[in-house]
């Protein structure tokens, strides 16, 4: 009789950080070690172009149209300045979000390892549904340099939309791993490597 193997659920990592913190920089590297990478930004991207229900939701919401990029940078500005409708924006928009999580969840569950890019992960409470929460980290001042530079902003524009959300500092609370992105691209690579050696010697 021949033995079947068993094989175990996915290692899942949720991978977070704040804006302008470099989390991007971390899933493309981690997306060249060919670990796959569910990537939530780019979930909302998809949403705003092709769910018209949800679209549907936050006009009937928000009292105006959501079609153009000028649309959406309006909206951007309504709920940066105003933490109310941020939080109703996102109690409309998450769903569809976890909805597609998990279908690509599902889709990747043969896998060893799958990263969950989510910005909002500590916010949201979604780190209860992982085995490791990995924050990218840099310190106030370099996170509004590299957004005033990213973005072509203000610097009273970058402290302004940093402080729409968690800050780094009380995320660092949740993470069960650190990656400075302090300094060059390589020490950030390097961290990772040092990482998923660190979990697979776990498994």
């Amino acid at each position: 009789m021949s033995v079947q193997v068993v094989k175990n659920n996915p290692t899942l990592i949720g991978l977070t950080g704040g804006i302008g913190s470099g989390k991007t920089t971390a899933s493309q590297y981690f997306k060249s070690l060919n670990i796959p990478v569910i990537d939530c930004d780019e979930i909302v991207q998809d949403l705003w172009k092709n769910n018209k229900q949800m679209k549907k939701e936050v006009e009937s919401f928000f009292k105006f149209p959501v079609k153009t990029k000028e649309d959406r940078k309006k909206l951007g500005n309504v709920i940066f300045n105003n933490k109310q409708k941020r939080e109703q924006l996102n109690m409309i928009v998450h769903p569809y979000v976890y909805q597609e999580v998990e279908k690509q969840k599902r889709i990747l569950r043969d896998q060893k390892i799958i990263i969950i890019d989510m910005p909002l992960l500590i916010e949201v409470n979604y780190q209860r549904k992982v085995d490791y929460v990995v924050l990218i980290y840099v310190d106030f001042d370099t996170q509004v340099d590299r957004l005033v530079n990213r973005d072509q902003i203000s610097k009273s524009e970058a402290v302004k939309r940093i402080r729409s959300q968690l800050s780094l500092n009380l995320k660092r609370q949740y993470a069960d791993y650190i990656l400075d992105n302090g300094k060059t691209k390589k020490e950030l690579y390097h961290q990772i490597d040092l990482f998923i050696e660190e979990i697979q010697n776990e498994e």
